[in-house]
């Protein structure tokens, strides 16, 4: 008898684990499912959002009048579920952020300094942050290498470029990512007067709070910054002439339009919702935009 009952336990057991197994299969093969569809509607609400960027630059009636679209695109292009309630589209301009694995040290401590951060502070977290990205295990003066992170018990340099914006919180400095992440990116990009943030503007060689302040002023009244001279004659002498003094630098490193946009798509399916990310990255092409790349997540 006690075999009789060992056995049919035995069975109980292996009949369970089998249903658990079965079911475990079939949740993952529905979420696999689910967000295969997912996907296809973010490619869906994508193209609807490019073909009203498109016919929004075709329908310009000068080139003048596609540039000046194109700065604009995130206040003339619909967004949130305007296209899909399965959805939600975004426009980010590049640019809007500074580019942690282009800018210069200059740029990084202007933006630091914007940000409230003392000058030694700064200092200490851009030579820091290089030390993290370059190739070799000597730290600067005032920044850290694999020696210092052993010692801390923390994640070793990559020596290389950021690879994702919320890398740069394992970075000496930067752990408090939610205070950098709004001005601080890693696509690549001249900063764009069109889109970019005081601090992010502030960054720029010669652009005082004044000027970065007249800038998005003027852009929030909808006129558009040609060429960074304009607002020269708007500001103070000692802004006109700080910004006269760096101009050439400042032109190298910003612009009047966006250099790209990324149109970020998310959509979901099921429930609980499976959610799919898109990123696609436009460039302007006379009168149409162009893709340059497209990322997904997962």
């Amino acid at each position: 008898m006690i075999t009789i009952l060992w056995v049919m336990a035995v069975a109980s057991v292996v009949a369970t684990s089998g249903a658990v197994v079965g079911r475990i299969a079939v949740d993952s093969t529905r979420n696999r499912t689910e967000l295969e569809r997912a996907f296809w509607n973010a490619m869906a609400c994508a193209s609807r959002a490019r073909g009203s960027i498109d016919a929004l630059l075709s329908d310009a009636s000068t080139d003048d009048a596609a540039a000046s679209a194109w700065r604009m695109l995130d206040r003339r292009v619909p967004h949130g579920n305007a296209f899909d309630r399965s959805c939600d589209v975004e426009l980010e301009a590049s640019g809007t952020r500074l580019d942690v694995n282009a800018a210069s040290d200059e740029m990084l401590e202007r933006l630091l300094s914007a940000l409230g951060v003392p000058e030694t502070s700064s200092r200490d977290m851009v030579d820091a942050l290089a030390d993290w990205k370059d190739s070799d295990d000597v730290a600067r003066p005032a920044g850290a290498e694999r020696a210092w992170y052993e010692a801390e018990h923390r994640e070793r340099p990559r020596n290389g470029p950021i690879a994702d914006i919320r890398e740069l919180a394992r970075v000496r400095g930067f752990e408090r990512l939610a205070d950098f992440d709004s001005v601080l990116g890693t696509d690549g990009g001249r900063v764009s007067l069109a889109t970019a943030p005081v601090p992010v503007l502030m960054s720029v060689p010669g652009v005082t709070h004044e000027i970065a302040a007249s800038i998005v002023e003027l852009r929030d009244e909808g006129t558009p910054i040609g060429d960074l001279l304009a607002v020269g004659s708007l500001v103070s002498p000692t802004s006109a002439d700080s910004l006269m003094a760096r101009y050439a630098d400042a032109a190298h490193v910003s612009t009047p339009s966006p250099d790209a946009w990324h149109l970020i798509v998310c959509a979901a399916s099921g429930f609980p919702p499976n959610v799919a990310r898109l990123d696609v990255r436009l460039t302007r092409d006379g009168r149409r935009s162009r893709v340059a790349l497209v990322r997904s997540d997962p």
